[in-house]
């Protein structure tokens, strides 16, 4: 076959390997592969005639940071990064329910609250914090806000 298919094919190999890199932790495996791939399809360019080594190298210079970009770009909105959405109000966990359910609701302190802890709310145990004031364990309380997976609370048997 004619060096400039290789050439080219070593091109397109550079790509996946930038993509693959982005998507297992091969610590600079893909990458160097990626050069190396880079440099093949220079090598096999120059073989076939100056022109298209020269061809090859402007190629190169393009599509290694424009996969790259792409890449990045891609994986930023793909559903295999896991994102962690400030202000959804859900907890970690999967099979958790969005907590602004919670709001207005009332339970008990577990723990005391200093000014964090565990309150019952429901039937459920949740951590929650105070606006900054101390609440004695087994306290009646009232949800007062959710923040993301921060859970506020007010003690109801202040006046």
């Amino acid at each position: 076959m004619d060096m400039r298919f290789w050439a080219l094919v070593c091109c397109l190999l550079m790509i996946v390997a930038i993509f693959l890199e982005l998507l297992t932790p091969s610590m600079g495996g893909f990458t160097i592969a990626a050069l190396g791939l880079a440099g093949g399809s220079i090598y096999l360019g120059f073989r076939h005639s100056e022109t298209f080594g020269y061809l090859m190298i402007a190629a190169d210079l393009a599509l290694f940071p424009l996969g790259l970009w792409l890449g990045i770009y891609f994986m930023k909105r793909s559903p295999l990064i896991h994102r962690d959405h400030v202000g959804s109000a859900t907890q970690n966990s999967p099979e958790a329910r969005p907590l602004t359910r919670l709001v207005g609701q009332q339970g008990r302190s577990l723990t005391p609250l200093s000014p964090g802890g565990a309150a019952m709310i429901g039937n459920e145990r949740i951590d929650v914090v105070t606006e900054g004031k101390f609440v004695e364990a087994d306290t009646p309380l009232k949800v007062i806000k959710v923040e993301g997976s921060r859970v506020v609370v007010e003690s109801t048997t202040e006046t």
